[in-house]
C-alpha cells in the first residue's frame, strides 16, 4: 500500500467517533474522520501577536480538547497533555508525518508519560490547588544584564553568557505554607519549554531544582495553552465560550473547578476569571533600583498578601464547609469587582463585603 493511499484511508471520514478499542487498534490511526477533523480551523497570523515571519512553516495545531476526550477515552488532562506532545514533536522533526507524530503522542499519553510531571494523585489528594504563572508573577527575567548581574537570585547558563532571575520576595514561603495547609502547588508559563526548563532547572528549593522537586505537582508551559470552539461544552453554541487566544484551563487540574485557582499577572491568557487571582506584574528593574520605600515593601507584601488571602480562606473553609474555591471567591478577578462594588455602592465595609459573597456567591457574574 503506497503512503499516499495509507494517509487517504487515515484521513477518510466516518461516522460518528470511534471507541476506545477502535482507537488504539492501528498506530497512527486518528479517528473521527482524521487529524483535521481534531483539530481547530487556524486563525489568521494577523490576529496573533506572537507570530513571527516563519511562522507558517510550523506546526500550530490546536485541537478540539473536547473530542480528543471523547474519541480516545481521555481525561482532559491527557487530551492537553496529548496537543503537548504532538506539537513538540512536529516542531522538533518538521518533516514528520503528522498522524505518526499523533500516533506517537498518544502512546506516550497512554502509557502516563507526560512533559508536564503532573502528578494526578497529589492533585487529587490536595485541599486545594494553586496554579502560578511564571513570568512576571513568580519571577522576572526580562530586565537590563547590567542591573541583573547586582540584583539577581537565580544564574541560568547559556551559550551566550548568563540569563538572570530576580525572584517575587515570598515565594519560598508561599510554596511552603500552601503544602503545609494541604495544597498543591502547579506551574504554568505562556512561555516556550526550552527557556521555562532552562529557569526551572537552575532554580531551587531544599537544594533541588524545581524541575525535579516532589512539592511541584506540574510544569505546563506554551504548547499546554489551549483554544476552544464555541460549541464545546454546550448543546446551545449561542451560549457557548469561544477562546481566540490561547489560554490556561484550569480544568485539567481539578474538572469541576471547586479547588483550584490560578495567580497570574496576564489576564489575557485566563478565561475561568472566577478561579483567577491576578496579580500586580513583578517588576525586577523598578524593584532592585527604586529608592522609593513604599514600592519597594509594596513588592515585597504583594506575594504575602495571597498567601494570608489563602490562609483567611482556608480557615473559613474548615469553620464553614463548602470548597476553597467559594471560600476564595471574594479575592478572585471577578469576587473583587462585587467586592468593591458592595464597598462602594452597597454600603458594606471590606470584611462585611467579603462575608456577603461568601454566602451569596450567586451574585458574583459568571464571566466577563
Amino acid at each position: 500500500m503506497s503512503r499516499l493511499l495509507l494517509l487517504l484511508l487515515l484521513s477518510a471520514p466516518v461516522l460518528g467517533c470511534a471507541t476506545a478499542s477502535s482507537a488504539t487498534s492501528a498506530p497512527g490511526n486518528a479517528s473521527c474522520s482524521g487529524l483535521d477533523a481534531l483539530t481547530i480551523p487556524a486563525l489568521p497570523d494577523w490576529v496573533d501577536k506572537y507570530a513571527g515571519p516563519n511562522d507558517s512553516k510550523e506546526e500550530r495545531r490546536f485541537f478540539n480538547i473536547s473530542r480528543l476526550m471523547t474519541c480516545f477515552q481521555l481525561s482532559r488532562a491527557q487530551a492537553v497533555e496529548l496537543q503537548n506532545l504532538f506539537r513538540d514533536q512536529v516542531r522538533a522533526s518538521p518533516a514528520s508525518d503528522p498522524v505518526a507524530a499523533f500516533s506517537a503522542a498518544l502512546e506516550r499519553v497512554r502509557r502516563g508519560d507526560f512533559e508536564s510531571r503532573l502528578q494526578p494523585e497529589t492533585l487529587g489528594r490536595a485541599r486545594f490547588i494553586v496554579v502560578f504563572d511564571l513570568d512576571e508573577t513568580l519571577f522576572d527575567q526580562y530586565y537590563p544584564a547590567e542591573v541583573g548581574e547586582a540584583c539577581h537570585d537565580v544564574a541560568v547558563p547559556k551559550k551566550d553568557g548568563v540569563r538572570y532571575l530576580k525572584l517575587v520576595p515570598g515565594w519560598r514561603q508561599a510554596f511552603e505554607r500552601i503544602q503545609a495547609l494541604g495544597g498543591a502547588v502547579v506551574l504554568f508559563s505562556a512561555n516556550v519549554d526550552t527557556v521555562t526548563l532552562e529557569n526551572l532547572a537552575q532554580w531551587k528549593l531544599e537544594g533541588v531544582p524545581l524541575t525535579e522537586h516532589p512539592a511541584i505537582a506540574g510544569i505546563l508551559t506554551n504548547s499546554h495553552l489551549v483554544l476552544q470552539e464555541k460549541s464545546e461544552g454546550v448543546a446551545d453554541p449561542r451560549k457557548g465560550n469561544p477562546l481566540r487566544e490561547p489560554s490556561k484551563d484550569l480544568r485539567v487540574f481539578d474538572e469541576q473547578l471547586r479547588r483550584v485557582v490560578i495567580v497570574d499577572d496576564n489576564p489575557t491568557r485566563l478565561f475561568q476569571m472566577r478561579n483567577a487571582r491576578i496579580f500586580k506584574k513583578f517588576e525586577a528593574d523598578t524593584y532592585c533600583t527604586s529608592s522609593d520605600p513604599v514600592l519597594r515593601r509594596a513588592f515585597e507584601q504583594a506575594m504575602p498578601n495571597v498567601v494570608r488571602e489563602i490562609e483567611e480562606s482556608v480557615r473559613y473553609m474548615d469553620a464553614n464547609g463548602g470548597g476553597f474555591v467559594d471560600a476564595y471567591l471574594p479575592y478572585t478577578s471577578l469576587g473583587q469587582l462585587t467586592v468593591r462594588f458592595l464597598v462602594d455602592s452597597g454600603g458594606f465595609d471590606l470584611a462585611g463585603a467579603i462575608d456577603y459573597v461568601r454566602h451569596h456567591p450567586e451574585v458574583v457574574d459568571p464571566r466577563y
